[in-house]
């Protein structure tokens, strides 16, 4: 059986000051006659340390509690293996702190380890840094083993007292889930609490055009800038793709009556048959550009710029102002599924992973459904 790990503070053990003449202040920790050693990043002078403690300094109250509490951080790690049942062994506590994976790991210190570590894309990590932000003012210092369902019921109804977005806070939500599975898989704690909590579903914010809305926008006569971007909206309206992957779209992408391209957001590769999508509009407003879509795509500007001169374009037609530019990756979605297209065949085409991101365009009724179908026959 493993002992007790003890603790203590040891001062220039390798024997070297800095340029200003000081020290550096460790944890040394041992066990059966082994070592290991965690820096404070604390130096002092040779004549500030004695006995285990800074002395002789103004600061020598506030060093020595700050040194105090960096042990008690350190054997904390310790104790909840001990109250998992885990005998602690110096290896184990040096990868555990240095990796902040031990169930004494704060919540955000963990959070960015896994992020750094992860493959995912710099968007997500952004989102993700976001996330640890917000838990820091919601719970400051949160373990992860703090972490439980009431943690969960009391964070989402914090998020949503402060106001928050509904899809914001949902996808919040999903990506705490998302870590706790990871600690999960790390051995870190063994129950998830949204194996419980029902996260809810995103709803459509942005909106949609009617087939009507439609046409009447194609029937347009606009020149110059705003010609470039009405078309890239129909562009999106055909195609369902986002902001991102249109001005990114280059002649190469369409052969044979298909659009293929790697998603600029999730690398998902979408496979669109544009010659049977909206009865190959896509392909005739090529034509209308020779048959060079970079016309269009090329040097749109930010989708600040181009939200700007589409909501000026929109409102010649009395269309809702809270459209955006990307509603028209809504408006190619809401049309295919109110024209009955399965919705795993909307997930294929609009390179969704999961089927429930898609599922918040399937709020059709039945009336609008043969409605649209029969105005598509016509």
């Amino acid at each position: 059986m493993l002992r007790k790990i003890r603790y203590k503070l040891v001062y220039n053990r390798s024997c070297r000051l800095n340029k200003r003449g000081e020290g550096l202040i460790e944890i040394e920790c041992t066990q059966q006659k082994r070592r290991i050693y965690f820096t404070t990043h604390v130096y002092v002078k040779p004549e500030n340390f004695s006995r285990g403690a800074v002395s002789g300094t103004p600061n020598a109250d506030s060093l020595n509690f700050v040194l105090y509490n960096m042990i008690q951080e350190v054997e904390q790690v310790e104790l909840e293996y001990i109250k998992k049942g885990v005998e602690v062994h110096l290896p184990m506590m040096r990868e555990a702190i240095r990796a902040h994976i031990s169930p004494a790991a704060k919540l955000a210190d963990f959070g960015i380890k896994v992020v750094e570590q992860s493959e995912r894309k710099n968007l997500t990590k952004l989102n993700y840094q976001t996330l640890l932000n917000n838990i820091e003012k919601f719970r400051k210092g949160a373990l992860i083993t703090d972490v439980d369902y009431q943690f969960v019921v009391s964070y989402d109804k914090w998020l949503r007292d402060s106001g928050i977005a509904h899809n914001t806070r949902i996808s919040r939500l999903r990506l705490l889930r998302a870590l706790l599975n990871e600690a999960r898989k790390r051995d870190i704690i063994h129950i998830n609490p949204f194996d419980r909590f029902r996260i809810q579903q995103m709803v459509s914010k942005k909106g949609f055009i009617t087939i009507e809305q439609l046409h009447k926008l194609e029937k347009m006569t606009l020149k110059g800038y705003e010609a470039k971007v009405r078309d890239a909206f129909l562009v999106g309206c055909y195609t369902g793709l986002r902001f991102s992957d249109i001005i990114s779209l280059r002649n190469e992408h369409i052969d044979g009556g298909w659009l293929t391209k790697k998603m600029a957001k999730t690398g998902y590769i979408v496979e669109l048959p544009i010659e049977e999508l909206f009865g190959g509009k896509m392909i005739l407003l090529i034509e209308k550009y020779n048959g060079n879509i970079e016309r269009i795509t090329k040097s749109l500007g930010s989708n600040a710029s181009v939200n700007k001169t589409l909501r000026g374009i929109l409102d010649r037609i009395n269309i809702d102002p809270k459209i955006t530019f990307h509603s028209s990756r809504h408006t190619f979605a809401t049309h295919l599924g109110q024209a009955g297209v399965q919705l795993t065949t909307i997930q294929k085409l609009l390179g969704h992973q999961k089927l429930q991101t898609t599922q918040i365009y399937s709020e059709v009724d039945r009336k609008a459904i043969t409605n649209d179908l029969k105005k598509r026959k016509k």
